[in-house]
């Protein structure tokens, strides 16, 4: 699931891939673009943006052509289109890949934290419970997360939680009751309140919204 707040007025081809498509020595070199600490929005530099748009292009038409060629060779294909899509993109002039040289500092425990959290957010929501996963002080998981992003623990993991929520409200359509219980809430009513003071909708109220079309 993407999530885009706002959406703007971004057109274009949407790609989604599993990371093991890539193959291992391509997923090392752009492994700057994809740490914790990269930019979430690339923008390429004029001279690249037409190439790389007929790229995706390639790349979309090759994802319908399934059965006119081989299989083997329409998988080969469309990872290579997607690897130079990629390559082409990260290396564009003015693209600045994020430092993952930081070693074991503050950035790479904000890193851990992240992927611990996305792994425990529905079971554990204290930051003393991430801490220890991690083997550190809450203070120094404290420090690491107001460096990267200026918000604290229990903020992000609040808003991991609420954008679970979201996506299971809205685009799975799952009750509230069943949301509630998934998210380690122990009453439907505290999830209520929780929804509620972050989004100003109930949960039902923001279910109707999702399932409402756009005129």
């Amino acid at each position: 699931a993407q999530c885009w707040h706002p959406p703007g007025a971004a057109r274009g081809p949407f790609i989604l891939f599993e990371p093991d498509v890539l193959r291992a020595d391509i997923a090392r070199l752009l492994a700057p673009l994809t740490s914790h600490e990269a930019p979430a929005v690339l923008s390429p530099h004029p001279d690249d943006a037409v190439w790389l748009q007929q790229t995706a292009l390639q790349l979309l038409d090759e994802h319908r052509a399934l059965g006119r060629r081989p299989l083997e060779v329409h998988h080969a294909l469309r990872r290579s289109l997607l690897e130079s899509l990629l390559l082409r993109l990260a290396n564009s002039c003015g693209i600045a890949p994020a430092d993952t040289t930081a070693g074991t500092g503050r950035g790479d425990t904000y890193g851990r934290f992240v992927d611990v959290l996305e792994l425990h957010f529905r079971e554990l929501h204290r930051a003393a419970d991430y801490a220890e996963l991690l083997g550190c002080s809450v203070r120094t998981l404290s420090r690491a997360a107001r460096d990267a992003t200026g918000k604290g623990v229990r903020e992000l993991i609040d808003e991991r939680r609420l954008l679970e929520a979201r996506r299971l409200l809205g685009g799975a359509r799952w009750a509230a009751r069943d949301v509630a219980a998934h998210l380690g809430f122990t009453d439907p009513a505290n999830f209520g309140r929780f929804f509620r003071d972050r989004t100003g909708l109930t949960p039902a109220a923001f279910a109707t919204r999702e399932a409402t079309p756009n005129p």
